[in-house]
Protein backbone atom coordinates (compact mmCIF):
# COMPACT_ATOMS: atom_id res chain seq x y z
CA UNK A 1 0.00 0.00 0.00
CA UNK A 2 2.94 2.07 1.09
CA UNK A 3 4.54 1.83 -2.13
CA UNK A 4 1.38 2.10 -4.38
CA UNK A 5 1.02 6.18 -2.42
CA UNK A 6 4.52 6.79 -3.47
CA UNK A 7 4.35 6.06 -6.88
CA UNK A 8 0.91 8.02 -6.75
CA UNK A 9 2.52 11.10 -5.12
CA UNK A 10 5.59 10.86 -7.90
CA UNK A 11 3.67 10.67 -10.48
CA UNK A 12 1.31 13.66 -9.42
CA UNK A 13 3.96 15.89 -8.82
CA UNK A 14 6.51 15.27 -11.80
CA UNK A 15 3.30 15.92 -13.75
CA UNK A 16 2.63 19.25 -11.79
CA UNK A 17 6.24 20.49 -12.69
CA UNK A 18 6.21 18.83 -16.02
CA UNK A 19 2.95 21.60 -16.49
CA UNK A 20 4.13 24.26 -14.52
CA UNK A 21 7.61 24.01 -16.58
CA UNK A 22 5.64 24.60 -19.91
CA UNK A 23 3.97 27.43 -18.66
CA UNK A 24 5.22 30.84 -19.71
CA UNK A 25 6.06 34.22 -17.08
CA UNK A 26 2.48 36.49 -18.27
CA UNK A 27 4.81 39.17 -19.41
CA UNK A 28 6.18 37.44 -22.08
CA UNK A 29 2.12 36.76 -23.55
CA UNK A 30 1.25 38.47 -26.63
CA UNK A 31 -0.36 41.83 -26.20
CA UNK A 32 0.15 40.91 -22.17
CA UNK A 33 -0.22 44.75 -21.61
CA UNK A 34 -3.60 44.52 -22.50
CA UNK A 35 -4.53 41.99 -19.70
CA UNK A 36 -1.44 41.87 -16.91
CA UNK A 37 -0.27 44.61 -15.09
CA UNK A 38 2.28 45.03 -12.10
CA UNK A 39 1.28 48.81 -11.20
CA UNK A 40 -1.70 48.82 -9.01
CA UNK A 41 -1.35 52.43 -8.73
CA UNK A 42 -2.85 52.42 -12.32
CA UNK A 43 -5.43 49.79 -12.32
CA UNK A 44 -6.76 51.38 -9.37
CA UNK A 45 -7.19 54.29 -11.25
CA UNK A 46 -9.05 52.43 -13.65
CA UNK A 47 -10.98 50.06 -11.69
CA UNK A 48 -12.26 52.90 -9.07
CA UNK A 49 -13.51 55.81 -10.58
CA UNK A 50 -13.15 59.45 -9.33
CA UNK A 51 -17.00 59.84 -8.65
CA UNK A 52 -16.82 63.58 -7.06
CA UNK A 53 -13.78 64.82 -9.79
CA UNK A 54 -16.26 63.25 -12.04
CA UNK A 55 -19.56 65.62 -10.83
CA UNK A 56 -17.67 68.52 -10.47
CA UNK A 57 -16.58 68.38 -14.09
CA UNK A 58 -20.15 67.42 -15.35
CA UNK A 59 -21.19 70.46 -13.38
CA UNK A 60 -18.86 72.91 -14.01
CA UNK A 61 -18.54 71.92 -17.93
CA UNK A 62 -21.93 69.90 -18.76
CA UNK A 63 -20.80 70.40 -22.68
CA UNK A 64 -18.29 68.08 -22.57
CA UNK A 65 -20.73 65.35 -22.03
CA UNK A 66 -23.71 66.95 -23.58
CA UNK A 67 -24.10 67.58 -27.39
CA UNK A 68 -26.61 69.01 -29.27
CA UNK A 69 -27.41 71.85 -31.44
CA UNK A 70 -26.81 74.64 -29.00
CA UNK A 71 -23.87 74.31 -26.45
CA UNK A 72 -24.32 77.50 -24.63
CA UNK A 73 -27.70 75.91 -23.08
CA UNK A 74 -26.67 74.36 -19.63
CA UNK A 75 -28.99 72.33 -17.73
CA UNK A 76 -30.41 74.16 -14.23
CA UNK A 77 -28.17 71.95 -11.83
CA UNK A 78 -24.93 73.32 -13.52
CA UNK A 79 -26.38 77.03 -13.15
CA UNK A 80 -27.32 76.16 -9.56
CA UNK A 81 -23.79 74.70 -9.18
CA UNK A 82 -22.04 77.47 -10.31
CA UNK A 83 -23.69 79.73 -7.97
CA UNK A 84 -23.37 77.37 -4.83
CA UNK A 85 -19.95 77.84 -5.46
CA UNK A 86 -19.92 81.23 -5.25
CA UNK A 87 -21.51 81.47 -1.52
CA UNK A 88 -19.63 80.87 1.72
CA UNK A 89 -20.46 78.10 3.92
CA UNK A 90 -23.82 78.55 4.94
CA UNK A 91 -26.17 79.30 1.84
CA UNK A 92 -29.21 81.75 2.65
CA UNK A 93 -32.08 79.75 0.03
CA UNK A 94 -34.00 83.34 -0.54
CA UNK A 95 -30.65 84.75 -1.48
CA UNK A 96 -29.86 81.78 -3.46
CA UNK A 97 -32.87 81.57 -5.51
CA UNK A 98 -32.70 85.43 -6.05
CA UNK A 99 -29.96 85.14 -7.61
CA UNK A 100 -30.55 81.51 -9.92
CA UNK A 101 -33.82 83.55 -11.23
CA UNK A 102 -31.12 86.60 -12.28
CA UNK A 103 -29.00 84.35 -13.79
CA UNK A 104 -32.13 82.88 -15.97
CA UNK A 105 -32.91 86.12 -16.91
CA UNK A 106 -36.38 86.03 -15.37
CA UNK A 107 -37.53 89.60 -14.25
CA UNK A 108 -39.90 87.67 -11.89
CA UNK A 109 -40.05 84.54 -9.63
CA UNK A 110 -42.62 82.31 -11.09
CA UNK A 111 -43.83 79.42 -10.01
CA UNK A 112 -42.02 77.36 -12.37
CA UNK A 113 -38.30 78.85 -11.19
CA UNK A 114 -39.27 77.80 -7.97
CA UNK A 115 -39.99 74.67 -8.64
CA UNK A 116 -37.09 74.37 -10.98
CA UNK A 117 -34.70 75.35 -8.28
CA UNK A 118 -36.59 73.16 -5.30
CA UNK A 119 -35.57 70.13 -8.01
CA UNK A 120 -32.20 71.38 -8.37
CA UNK A 121 -31.39 72.15 -4.59
CA UNK A 122 -32.84 68.52 -3.57
CA UNK A 123 -30.93 67.08 -6.61
CA UNK A 124 -27.84 68.58 -4.42
CA UNK A 125 -28.75 67.18 -1.45
CA UNK A 126 -29.24 63.91 -2.88
CA UNK A 127 -25.45 63.80 -4.38
CA UNK A 128 -23.88 65.07 -1.09
CA UNK A 129 -22.99 69.01 -1.59
CA UNK A 130 -25.07 70.27 0.71
CA UNK A 131 -27.17 69.28 3.78
CA UNK A 132 -30.11 71.38 5.78
CA UNK A 133 -29.76 72.92 8.49
CA UNK A 134 -31.36 72.80 12.06
CA UNK A 135 -29.92 76.51 13.42
CA UNK A 136 -31.10 78.57 10.48
CA UNK A 137 -34.17 76.72 8.61
CA UNK A 138 -33.76 78.57 5.19
CA UNK A 139 -30.04 78.42 5.35
CA UNK A 140 -28.59 75.19 3.80
CA UNK A 141 -25.12 73.73 4.62
CA UNK A 142 -22.02 73.06 2.21
CA UNK A 143 -20.16 69.38 3.28
CA UNK A 144 -16.97 69.43 3.98
CA UNK A 145 -15.72 67.18 1.00
CA UNK A 146 -16.94 70.00 -1.79
CA UNK A 147 -13.65 71.68 -1.48
CA UNK A 148 -10.52 69.73 -3.09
Amino acid sequence: KQWYQRRVRGTFSSRISDFLGMIKAPTTWPLHEAFWSSDHVVLNNLLVGRCRATLHRALTSPHIYLQGPDETVRPDLCHLFELFQEHGRLISLHDWIRSYGAALGAKRLTNEIHARFIRGVSELQFMGYLKPTKRKTDHVAKLSLVGY
